[in-house]
């Protein structure tokens, strides 16, 4: 027991340092970090359940275990934000590969809509401590930055915009996609330029 314990006292700290819902952690690391942090807990409240048995068959004293439940009510959280994002970045990955010349802005703006939605949604859920809760911002960041891009996108698709304008845009944002072609250029260079930040 006294093993099982020190064992989740160290799960339990490197949860809080570089767990998924760490300040350092990316939004795709922390996905994967909560998939791993569920089957922990899961594994963890296995073993607690089989040491609360044998503590009530020999009247020993309860265990008590608040690193557990705080991973297991916090990892709760986490999922519902880290299932928006995992959607999005789905959507986005579709709309990614389809040539630049056949795109969908309607398409791409309803899907960004849909996300900024559920984002208010889950923040006014999450009230009031939304703003602490990290993969939340950084999520509600992505969604925001995603929408905001969607004009200037737009603007790239007028006929008039040509391969020298796409070079200067280049130059601006200092990201290089290297050669420029219009007929085979896909969304997912375009999401390179990350011209939300410019």
């Amino acid at each position: 027991m006294l093993k099982f314990k020190k064992e989740l006292e160290v799960e339990y700290e490197k949860w809080k340092t570089h767990g998924p819902g760490s300040s350092d952690v990316g939004l795709d690391e922390g996905l994967e970090l909560l998939e791993k942090s569920k089957q922990l807990c899961k594994d963890f409240t296995d073993i607690k359940n089989d040491n609360l048995l044998s503590e009530t068959l020999f009247d020993l004293e309860i265990s008590t275990y608040p690193d557990l439940n705080e991973m297991i009510e916090k990892n709760k959280v986490y999922s519902m934000i880290y299932a928006i994002y995992k959607e999005h970045r789905e959507s986005v990955k579709e709309f990614s590969v389809v040539a630049w010349s056949r795109l969908d802005i309607n398409g791409l703006t309803t899907s960004a809509d849909k996300f900024v939605t559920q984002v208010k949604r889950l923040e006014k859920k999450l009230q009031p401590r939304a703003e602490g809760i990290h993969p939340f911002v950084k999520l509600r960041n992505t969604i925001e930055g995603f929408k905001t891009s969607l004009p200037f996108i737009q603007e790239l698709r007028h006929p008039a915009i040509q391969e020298r304008h796409w070079k200067r845009i280049m130059e601006e944002t200092g990201k290089d996609l290297g050669e420029i072609n219009l007929k085979t250029i896909t969304l997912s260079k375009v999401f390179e330029l990350e011209l939300h930040l410019h």
